[in-house]
């Protein structure tokens, strides 16, 4: 067993190193292609939405400075109150990660709400991009090629995180750490295994780039965020304190990418439906800690971006055809290669956890499928991959075992 464990650590850690060198590669080789048959990459520090999100990380700082005297008091008295609520055992552990969520919460409002409209889509990567920021700010010497290098750290180290969860929800749901091992492969080289099955439309629009954490955009964020939320939820043993801190994941997923909130709705459904209703109500409760963040927000969001940014009429049945007939990458080929043997991984996973691992997936499809912006944007569904990922190698494993059972028969 320990040297399962150690191969096993071995091979995560190849497969992160992998993941945090490849863009760095890219990213040296800018100008030119790293490789034949990659794609070309040219630097570029803030492009597409990540000038918005930047510009929000500075408006932040900004507004901290010069509106210290009002944010300031309000978080101190939050900690004061935090700080009461954790002395006070009998509340449980479960009440105090809900405590710390809002104490962390209503501050980032009360920042939000005194902060400019700055372009940026959602908040959530902005505050937490602005953090490492601000004291680069505070020494003068902020500009968009340091934060650049700033982002693409952080995006790196949350790209890592999303191996190693997707290792984890793995072993998870299907008790086994060669198929855990074998999806966060999957993940870790997605990079290369999209050249192969989705040629090179599926790398245009920056697909490529964000999928590698090069562009600073919200993926790797909202990944590890709502990744992290699913394998707390499902450990073995997971308890209301668990739940609480989901919670907690989830709700500040959903400052990072609105759409988030289907998936938070999903795992309360299936909470509630496996009888966790308990867990079901400290999972809403650490997850409302955001919702002041994302109505604060709101107006000066998507609500205040216009066309082309954002489109007149976003939603309509009539998009639907469109999404998966004339999307960049997810066209009926590469649907092919991952979703049947997806199908067949589910027979390796409890019944009621394959709900909510395909819950997460339809809801996220159905609801982007409706998006008239989807198909220039494959990465809207980055957030799931992972899902699909363990999914698909459950599956491999299954048709594997089936093989080798009529191997051995037909040799008997």
């Amino acid at each position: 067993m320990s040297g399962l464990r150690r191969t096993t650590a071995w091979g995560l850690g190849a497969l992160i190193a992998f993941r945090v060198l490849l863009p760095l590669a890219v990213l040296a080789a800018a100008g030119s292609r790293l490789a034949p048959g990659f794609p070309r990459y040219d630097y570029d520090p803030l492009t597409g939405d990540a000038y918005g999100y930047y510009s929000a990380a500075r408006e932040l700082i900004a507004t901290l400075l010069h509106r210290g005297a009002v944010v300031v008091p309000v978080a101190l008295c939050l900690a004061v109150a935090l700080v009461v609520l954790v002395r006070r055992r009998s509340l449980g552990r479960p009440a105090q990660v809900v405590g710390v969520a809002w104490a962390i919460g209503l501050p980032a409002a009360l920042l939000v709400a005194l902060t400019p409209k700055s372009g940026a889509p959602t908040i959530g990567w902005p505050l937490v991009w602005s953090v490492p920021l601000a004291p680069v700010r505070l020494l003068g010497a902020l500009d968009p090629d340091v934060a650049f290098g700033v982002g693409l750290a952080l995006s790196l180290v949350l790209v890592a995180a999303v191996v190693l969860l997707t290792f984890a929800l793995g072993r998870i749901v299907t008790g086994s750490e060669t198929i855990a091992l074998l999806a966060a492969a999957l993940y870790g080289l997605w990079p290369l295994i999209v050249l192969v099955i989705g040629g090179h439309r599926g790398t245009t629009n920056g697909t490529w780039q964000v999928d590698l954490g090069l562009s600073i955009y919200t993926e790797p964020c909202s990944t590890a965020l709502v990744l992290g939320g699913l394998v707390l939820v499902l450990r073995r043993g997971s308890s209301d304190l668990h739940a609480a801190a989901a919670g907690a994941l989830l709700g500040y997923a959903v400052t990072v990418r609105l759409s988030d909130v289907l998936i938070v709705c999903v795992v309360l459904v299936w909470l509630a439906a496996v009888g966790r209703m308990r867990a079901a109500l400290w999972l809403a409760g650490a997850a409302a800690a955001f919702a002041p963040l994302v109505l604060v927000y709101w107006p000066k969001g998507y609500a205040s971006l216009g066309p082309p940014t954002f489109p007149e009429h976003p939603f309509s049945l009539s998009y639907v055809p469109d999404a998966w007939t004339e999307t960049l990458l997810w066209r009926p080929v590469v649907l092919l290669v991952l979703l049947p043997l997806a199908v067949v991984g589910t027979r390796r996973v409890e019944r009621a956890v394959a709900f909510l691992l395909w819950g997460c997936v339809v809801v996220t499809a159905a609801f982007f499928s409706l998006y008239q912006e989807t198909p220039e944007h494959p990465r809207f569904f980055f957030v799931v991959l992972p899902i699909v990922l363990v999914l698909w190698a459950a599956g491999a494993a299954e048709v594997t075992a089936l093989v080798r059972r009529r191997t051995t028969i037909g040799a008997g």
